[in-house]
């Protein structure tokens, strides 16, 4: 038989779990949280106008890059869900209860907790010291909307608000959806039916196709990237036969990114780009199957690098706020970077310990049997 691109046989990938994937996860939620230094500079949620020049900061030097760009790596975690996502359900039998128990108590507990801090912090500093700290939309609606993890979803709730970074989340949740209700077709059509999918996605998302109050195009970018994920996970599982695949893939993407530059589409470039680092990754699980031990903490602890270290911030905001009269001048020192991402990291370790994983698994036992 030939090796056909919707052979079952080929279409997916053996491996039992993507390490360096989850490692690069991680990499991209510290990139975040170093994007999110300049929350250190700000007198309270309103002053963004008066925020100095990145090349400012410590490590600029160094670090640049990623105090101007580093929210980019949320375009990658939406790739890489897609990749996951795929390797997890497609080879298996699941039920809409079971799909939705795994996620819920994968995501909603740290969720749900990180939101109750925040809505403590922020009411406390309103009260104590008379504004918001870093994000002001602290109000009702938007509380409810976080409530449901649809932040995102409308104009209804404009702007980021209590635990800022939970919007990429809420958008990947509608991602979630479509995915699970494209299982069955996604099985038999193998690579050309993610790809029309994804397609199809990106061209609702290009025509800036508007449905007020839904945030359509954000929506649909999101889903564009989770099924690019997807489809690159079935190019990738040819490879395991055809070596050539994934060159083949990685020319290909590169081609793309390269003609989007040119044509000024850098949201295009961006996906290509995203797509290309999960593909060099996913062969990385296959060259070096052992991987060293702290990539394996930063692939366990991702979810609660990137829900913790805002809640931190605003900790320390606040107390700078009673303590030292609301001086800023604490973030131009050059430790401060180290300690602040050190201090992210070994708080997400511990809330991934004690709490995400032991809670989530109780969670899901609990719906499952319900």
């Amino acid at each position: 038989m030939g090796h056909d691109i919707h052979s079952p046989r080929l279409r997916l990938s053996p491996h039992g779990h993507y390490v360096w994937i989850d490692a690069v996860r991680g990499i991209a939620a510290l990139a975040v949280v170093v994007f999110h230094y300049h929350h250190f500079y700000l007198a309270d949620a309103l002053a963004r106008p008066g925020l100095p020049e990145t090349s400012s900061f410590p490590w600029a030097a160094l670090f640049d890059p990623l105090y101007r760009h580093g929210h980019y790596a949320v375009e990658l975690f939406w790739v890489i869900s897609g990749f996951v996502f795929a390797h997890v359900y497609l080879p298996r039998p699941t039920t809409a209860r079971n799909f939705a128990a795994a996620r819920l108590a994968r995501l909603y507990p740290l969720h749900l907790a990180t939101l109750l801090l925040v809505a403590g912090v922020q009411m406390f500093s309103l009260n104590r010291l008379g504004h918001w700290q870093i994000y002001a939309n602290n109000d009702l609606p938007h509380f409810l909307m976080n409530l449901g993890m649809a932040s995102h979803w409308t104009y209804l709730t404009p702007g980021l608000s209590f635990n800022g970074p939970i919007w990429s989340v809420s958008l990947e949740l509608l991602s979630y959806g479509l995915f699970f209700l494209s299982l069955g077709l996604l099985r038999r059509g193998g690579a050309g039916f993610a790809a029309a999918l994804t397609a199809a996605c990106f061209g609702i998302y290009a025509s800036g196709l508007s449905l007020p109050p839904l945030r359509l195009t954000d929506i649909f970018l999101c889903a564009t990237l989770f099924f690019t994920g997807t489809t690159l996970y079935f190019l990738h599982g040819l490879a395991e036969t055809r070596r050539a695949w994934d060159g083949v893939t990685l020319a290909g993407l590169a081609g793309l990114s390269m003609l989007a530059l040119m044509a000024g589409r850098d949201d295009v470039a961006l996906i290509g780009i995203c797509a290309a680092i999960v593909l060099v990754t996913a062969m990385l699980d296959r060259l070096f199957p052992r991987v060293p031990a702290v990539f394996r903490m930063l692939g366990d602890t991702s979810y609660s690098i990137y829900l913790v270290h805002v809640p931190m911030q605003m900790i320390v905001l606040t107390a700078a706020d009673l303590f030292f009269g609301g001086s800023r001048a604490f973030a131009t020192h050059p430790l401060t970077l180290p300690v602040y991402v050190l201090a992210a990291l070994g708080l997400a370790w511990v809330v991934h310990v004690r709490f995400e994983r032991p809670v989530g698994r109780a969670l899901r036992r609990w719906m499952e049997r319900r």
